[in-house]
């Protein structure tokens, strides 16, 4: 496993702990994982941004006039990563609309009914969780700058693989921890239930860490040729 793995599993011991001693529930360990995803969105972005990979092949392989094909280049880095911006940032508000407004609060009849868009109920929860945000931004940042920028990940990716490699990981991730917060509901022992789940969410990561720099490295190698 890379040494920034290790740094993951790290960022993730301050909330596991918290479960474990009960200090935490489903009011923290849900808002938390939602914040991971925008991290994740984030370093996606940087990913894009500095992606030396190709992005399309010109045609009968004839070379661009001058300073034509690096404009290019640039261009559709910026228009993907707005794109990206742009849908992720709607799956995100989507999700933290049902999370914050309906999972957290409850679904409310009457003048009570909560706003599911209140963005002060919003910060309410992610205030309350502000040292489980540090800890996961730094261990993604630590592999970010580890692997993509000092192990040189950058130079063999392009940006439409870094656009499409979040996804996976945060749909299986949340999937886990919403089965895990309708099961600590509807079951009894719901703080082992909790605890379960996040430590299965950590193996996810762990996995879904290794398997995205396995296959940096096998695009490093495939780039070298044969030895």
């Amino acid at each position: 496993m890379p040494a920034s793995g290790y740094f993951i599993i790290a960022a993730n011991l301050l909330p596991l702990g918290l479960v474990l001693t009960g200090d935490w529930g489903l009011r923290e360990i849900l808002p938390l994982y939602w914040v991971e995803s925008a991290i994740i969105g984030f370093f996606t972005i940087l990913k894009m941004l500095l992606a030396g990979g190709p992005i399309a092949k010109l045609r009968g392989g004839g070379a661009a006039p001058a300073g034509i094909y690096p404009a290019l280049v640039i261009g559709a880095k910026l228009f993907m990563s707005a794109f990206f911006t742009i849908h992720f940032g709607l799956f995100m508000f989507v999700h933290g609309v049902f999370l914050f407004g309906f999972v957290l609060q409850g679904a409310q009849l009457g003048p009570a009914k909560v706003n599911p868009m209140d963005g002060a109920l919003w910060i309410e929860y992610l205030a309350a969780v502000k040292w489980g945000i540090a800890a996961l931004f730094g261990g993604h940042a630590v592999s970010f700058f580890l692997n993509y920028v000092a192990g040189g990940e950058y130079r063999h990716t392009g940006p439409g693989e870094c656009m499409a490699s979040p996804y996976p990981r945060i749909v299986v991730m949340h999937l886990t921890i919403l089965l895990g917060a309708f099961a600590s509901i509807a079951l009894p022992g719901a703080g082992t239930i909790m605890v379960i789940f996040v430590a299965a969410k950590i193996a996810a990561d762990v996995a879904a860490h290794k398997k995205e720099h396995a296959k940096a490295a096998a695009r490093a190698a495939a780039a070298a040729g044969p030895a």
